[in-house]
């Protein structure tokens, strides 16, 4: 009873989440996306449980790339809402200088600061519209990313960040061309396009590279690092069982993060690494079931 209420937990916190918002704000979208959003997952895990091992994955897979035209299309082209950091940056000083709590905002209070709090990186592990792509790659390794590399996503976070602002100091009117639904929001459109472009080309070709799919997510991805102050308190860890870890080295070979689960299993300790996203692939190959 309790693995099919943890089943169905996430559907469950879709429709509670969608219905909340619903009525606190009025927009009739939040009844779509969170509910799909939890329904993927919840289907996604579902359909992992019919395999064993790595092929578990396939289960979260199938959830990260059907979530993904909640973001593209429905947000992106048909409501031109850009959910990227850049945007963000326009909707913050909106809210500052209106005191209007866009959707925009919605989604990063509860994706990227406060979800996180609870479940990590998990949106990075099952709903990022990015990875939704490079998690089919046709790429069997999974190199290591040196450590030298992954500094480089705090320059892309401040360019991020400064871009915008430097748009907001030359005079450019973000409300009318970003913000105004009247206007048609044309030049939310263009960022949404051009900045997802120019993240995929970039995280196809480090994939490649790199020989590891997520190798955009350890050296360019700025988002992983607005997530990470809440992540570190986050509530849902993967953790140790009963079960004595063997030291087979298993999970640490397939986390397409690079995390050292091993050596927090092997002591008994929970995994605390906030580059951990959640994608299960450790628990699914440990041979002597030490990880939940």
């Amino acid at each position: 009873m309790n693995k099919i209420i943890s089943d169905f937990l996430p559907a469950l916190i879709g429709v509670l989440v969608g219905g909340i918002l619903y009525f606190s704000v009025g927009w009739w979208g939040f009844l779509l996306i969170f509910p799909y959003i939890g329904g993927c997952v919840t289907l996604g895990i579902l359909v992992g449980n019919r395999f064993k091992g790595a092929k578990k994955d396939i289960g979260r897979r199938i959830a990260i790339l059907a979530i993904s035209p909640i973001f593209l299309v429905f947000l992106g082209l048909l409501q031109r809402e850009n959910l990227q950091i850049e945007e963000t940056v326009f909707y913050g000083a909106f809210f500052l200088s209106s005191g209007i709590f866009t959707r925009v905002l919605i989604h990063y209070a509860v994706a990227k600061i406060g979800g996180p709090f609870i479940w990590g990186r998990g949106f990075c592990g099952w709903a990022c519209w990015t990875a939704a792509l490079l998690e089919w790659l046709p790429i069997n390794d999974n190199k290591t990313i040196p450590p030298k590399y992954t500094w480089l996503r705090y320059p892309v976070l401040v360019v991020s960040i400064l871009i915008p602002l430097l748009f907001l100091w030359s005079g450019y009117d973000y409300v009318g061309r970003q913000i105004d639904p009247a206007r048609g929001k044309e030049g939310q459109l263009i960022w949404f396009m051009v900045g997802n472009g120019i993240y995929y080309l970039t995280a196809v070709i480090l994939a490649f590279s790199f020989r590891k799919k997520r190798a955009f997510c350890k050296i360019l991805c700025p988002v992983s690092l607005v997530m990470k102050p809440s992540c570190s308190y986050a509530r849902i860890k993967k953790k140790p069982t009963e079960n004595e870890c063997i030291k087979c080295k298993k999970c640490n070979e397939l986390c397409p993060m690079d995390v050292d689960v091993m050596g927090a299993i092997s002591n008994g300790l929970s995994v605390n690494s906030t580059e951990c996203i959640l994608c299960g692939q450790c628990s699914n190959v440990c041979p002597v079931g030490a990880i939940k």
